[in-house]
């Protein structure tokens, strides 16, 4: 079975202050990690991995030629080869043309049984690639998937459902995203850390080797600018527990959260 899991590079956030008073976020370092949901997706892919022989996983990044590193450390963590998707043509994709990207490199590739992504993102967090890339692919998709096994051909997943959790079952091929508090990731061999910089290769294609044109490459939304957003407003109430159940219900009401 081949097992493809997405990865993702993004600003270490210990790096990075807000300051609301001048509407700024500082940069204060500028260091890059493989996200939470992106680690998740490698230590699912590598769990399944250990269930049979024949499974291999493949980790694809869609990014700057930085990412290297992440997919690097895919390695090291025990993913079987590495595929970076890097062009300045891709400089301003949105999710639209990434999935495109993706879903091209996938085809390359020659296709997969499984694609593993995180639940989100942990820089935008929009939750969208998989989901997405799932229907760009005609694959099956659950999301929020907090266990999975793969058998003949059929997927079994727990998702969260409500306050509690479904079993499900997809046929394969199939896309996943995964929730990061499920699969706390393992920590690479130091050995595999330096055979990931020293002797495995990361393959890097740009948009001309997917074939992807002018058209393919036109992100549907465009960046406006960046704002934050309005203070929230709060209100303290005080008083007896009657009192403050009463003016608590009346301020729900007059918000229009809750009927008369």
């Amino acid at each position: 079975m081949k097992i493809i899991a997405l990865v993702k590079q993004i600003l270490d956030p210990a790096g990075i202050s807000v300051r609301r008073d001048k509407e700024r976020v500082f940069i204060n370092k500028e260091e890059y990690i493989v996200g939470p949901g992106s680690k998740a997706a490698i230590e699912a892919a590598l769990r399944l991995k250990c269930e049979g022989e024949e499974h291999t996983v493949v980790a694809l990044s869609l990014g700057r030629r930085q990412a290297d590193d992440a997919l690097r450390e895919a390695l090291a963590m025990g993913c079987d080869s590495a595929v970076l998707v890097a062009d300045e043509a891709l400089k301003d994709a949105d999710t639209a043309v990434a999935v495109r990207a993706l879903a091209a490199a996938v085809q390359k590739l020659g296709g997969a049984d499984l694609i593993i992504a995180g639940r989100a993102s942990g820089d935008t967090g929009t939750g969208q690639v998989g989901p997405r890339l799932a229907e760009a692919l005609g694959y099956a998709r659950i999301t929020d998937v907090y266990a999975l096994a793969a058998q003949d051909g059929t997927l079994q997943a727990t998702r969260r459902w409500g306050q509690g959790y479904a079993a499900l079952e997809a046929p394969l091929p199939a896309v996943v995203a995964v929730a990061p508090e499920a699969f706390p990731p393992r920590f690479p061999h130091g050995a595999r850390i330096m055979n990931a910089y020293r002797q495995w290769e990361v393959i890097t294609w740009s948009v001309a080797d997917l074939e992807l044109g002018e058209e393919d490459l036109k992100p549907v939304l465009s960046m406006r600018g960046e704002t934050f957003p309005p203070p929230l407003e709060t209100e303290v109430l005080r008083g007896d527990a009657s009192t403050v159940a009463a003016d608590a219900v009346m301020a729900l009401r007059l918000q229009k959260l809750i009927g008369a």
